[in-house]
């Protein structure tokens, strides 16, 4: 793939992120006048008149800065002698790129000398910064200085054998990068510009309108900052996937269907239900292409920068390949990201190869403050950056009860009880779980509530129900188990609440892979599921392609699950036999992507 040796990035005022003023900086130092030949002279006049910087006297002079190196302003200049550089390519440049990306890339503020052992990073004009090493012998931006300390009236100079290579920050090379349009277009979507009305210094007001006699416009970019990627910033360091055009098309065809919206979606408002009967809906309206296209786009960029700061991507630096235990954790951070069921943002990712160095085209390229890995595919887990395994506990997203009563539990599991509570190899990750305990109004009365899912995809998930052990005595010693059915209220693609029943029988055909039955239109004694009541059990119910996204139109706008018993509270043998207390920890969505890849890997 091609790429620019050098970058002409065509700024604006507007186009980097900081403040820029009308004069670059407004401290200025008087240099004491030297003694020696060319110290009663400007840093301009001694350039000008050395034969060996003609080169670098011409772009100084075609940018314009030649007047600036005249003033009393204290600076220090690395100039590249003839001959050690191209000045064909730099000559070809517009003003504005040729002052920032040459000539004030070898100026610094104030004096920087090469006197006994110097290990300094100096921060050119142009904001980027270069080491300046030495003891004796000195180099700056790896490039030998062949004569050092060479005094002026407002400065000191010396001669460099090569001209310091420009490197643009992350953000100033998405403004140029080639084949990454797409990715361009999105960032700089949110790019916008504003006079900062209190850094500008205030002229007369003309017309009833205030002028500026030095205005400072500032530049930030909405998009940046939401996924706390600060790659305008030179003292940051990061590591960007850049995917080309095609990889963006690739993932925005990939996650398009996960955000299918349709203009009105309807759904049963079962918070409100006067009893478990009810059919109240409510409907929410929304603009279904736009919605689509603005969070496909945004899910394809959440997940592109990484600070080489965390401690998770530390092996970027390293330039080696990551290990089985290494990941990668973006920038976005948990208030702006998407959690998984235990509540942890949706940033790290457990396949680190597949997605920085399996994809790369060509080498990393080296930024001011980073590097760029341009990809020809995202290799994200869907499960791991937009579509997570979805956990609604009944604690929390009970929508509606008749009539019973619920309460939140804590169970406390002790040492000798945790293989038999969660199995011989369950990873211990506490010793106290929390769950809802549902008990029925009366002698005559069993099971009925609602659980809400807000935050449900377009996308097939496997439905899991997480009951407590209750048949141990630590616990209450319940022996019994539950004998329940469950009913899932939905939208359908034209905008219609629908019912889906699961059965027992469908969801055993698609553990073992046999024909399925038909759906039932009714749940009853024969759909129903049991427990066991001796362990945690996770019990499969089923399966469920949701027709329409929810996430994204609302919280207050989601399918929801009704939990019934078809025991007869009149039959004694059913009430002998199963509990009418209901004990779930949790109802599980788990993208069927997830499973399979979990099946495939074990």
């Amino acid at each position: 793939m091609k790429r620019n040796k050098y970058i002409g990035i065509a700024m604006m005022a507007a186009g980097m992120l900081a403040a820029t003023s009308c004069t670059d900086f407004s401290d200025y130092n008087e240099t004491p006048v030297d003694q020696m030949p060319s110290g009663d002279l400007t840093l301009w006049e001694n350039i000008s008149q050395n034969s060996q910087l003609s080169d670098f006297a011409s772009l100084v002079r075609q940018s314009g800065y030649d007047a600036e190196l005249n003033t009393p302003r204290s600076l220090t200049v690395w100039a590249p002698v003839n001959g050690t550089f191209n000045v064909s390519d730099f000559q070809g440049l517009s003003k504005e790129d040729l002052l920032n990306q040459f000539v004030k890339n070898h100026i610094a503020e104030y004096s920087h000398a090469a006197t006994g052992k110097v290990e300094e990073r100096v921060h050119m004009l142009n904001e980027k910064s270069f080491d300046f090493l030495g003891d004796g012998s000195y180099t700056f931006g790896k490039i030998g200085i062949t004569s050092a300390n060479l005094p002026s009236s407002n400065g000191l100079m010396h001669l460099l054998d090569g001209a310091a290579k420009f490197y643009p920050s992350i953000y100033e090379y998405l403004k140029v990068g080639e084949d990454i349009d797409s990715l361009r277009n999105h960032f700089m979507h949110y790019e916008e510009t504003r006079l900062d009305e209190n850094a500008s210094v205030k002229g007369p007001y003309v017309d009833g309108i205030q002028t500026y006699i030095d205005s400072v416009m500032v530049t930030t970019n909405t998009l940046t900052r939401q996924l706390g990627a600060l790659i305008e910033r030179e003292d940051s360091s990061y590591a960007m996937l850049m995917p080309t055009n095609k990889a963006f098309l690739d993932m925005y065809n990939r996650v398009k269907p996960y955000y299918n919206f349709i203009t009105t979606t309807k759904v049963n408002d079962v918070a409100e239900y006067a009893s478990a009967t009810d059919t109240k809906t409510k409907t929410v309206t929304v603009d279904a292409a736009y919605l689509t296209d603005s969070l496909v786009r945004r899910t394809i960029v959440n997940h592109l920068v990484y600070s080489n700061n965390n401690h998770y991507n530390k092996w970027i630096l390293e330039k080696g390949t990551p290990g089985a235990t290494d990941s990668l954790r973006s920038t976005l951070s948990d208030r702006n990201s998407k959690r998984d069921k235990f509540g942890d943002a949706l940033n790290k990712f457990s396949n680190p190869k597949e997605i920085l160095l399996d994809s790369q085209v060509g080498e990393p390229i080296e930024m001011s403050n980073g590097y760029g890995y341009m990809v020809d595919s995202l290799a994200f887990h869907p499960w791991e950056s937009y579509c997570p395994e979805l956990e609604f506990s009944p604690r929390s997203y009970l929508a509606n009860l008749f009539p019973a009563s619920a309460q939140s539990m804590s169970m406390s599991v002790p040492d000798s009880l945790y293989e038999t509570v969660f199995g011989k190899d369950a990873a211990k990750k506490s010793t106290s779980y929390r769950y809802a305990w549902i008990q029925p109004g009366g002698d005559r009365a069993k099971p009925d509530f609602f659980i809400g899912m807000p935050g449900v995809m377009s996308t097939t998930y496997n439905f899991y129900v997480v009951f407590m052990p209750t048949a141990l005595r630590a616990f209450g010693n319940e022996p019994r188990p539950n004998w329940l059915n469950f009913e899932l209220n939905y939208c359908d693609a034209k905008g219609n609440t629908q019912k889906y029943c699961f059965s027992r029988a469908y969801a055993d055909s698609l553990k073992t892979g046999g024909k399925l039955p038909a759906v039932p239109t009714s749940v009853n004694a024969n759909t129903a599921f049991t427990n066991n009541p001796e362990k945690t059990d996770t019990v499969f119910i089923g399966r469920f392609q949701f027709p329409v996204c929810y996430d994204g139109i609302g919280s207050d706008y989601y399918p929801s699950i009704r939990v019934t018993s078809p025991i007869s509270v009149f039959n004694s043998t059913q009430l002998a036999t199963y509990s009418r207390d209901v004990r779930i920890a949790a109802f599980l969505l788990r993208p069927v992507e997830l499973d399979e890849y979990e099946a495939k890997n074990k």
